[in-house]
């Protein structure tokens, strides 16, 4: 499990913003607007992983949270 993760963090690391934020990708990337969707565009390619499938995921999960969040707030 450890190799994956290994794997974001290389990612990650080699995808740093820095403070100047006009666009420009720790990777080289030029006209990046939205740096937070290039690293995960990254991600997803990097590890194999088919798109359709990581978002029908994150919406399952997003749906999830929203149903516990409903019903902690129904108990308070």
């Amino acid at each position: 499990m450890t190799e994956p993760i290994e794997r974001i963090r290389q990612i990650v690391g080699q995808h740093r913003r820095d403070d100047r934020n006009d666009g420009v990708c720790g990777c080289g990337a030029t006209g990046v607007s939205d740096h937070a969707a290039h690293v995960a565009d990254e991600i997803v390619a990097r590890l194999g992983l088919r798109r359709e499938r990581v978002e029908n995921r994150i919406r399952y999960v997003s749906a999830w949270l929203d149903d516990e969040l409903t019903q902690l707030e129904g108990a308070e």
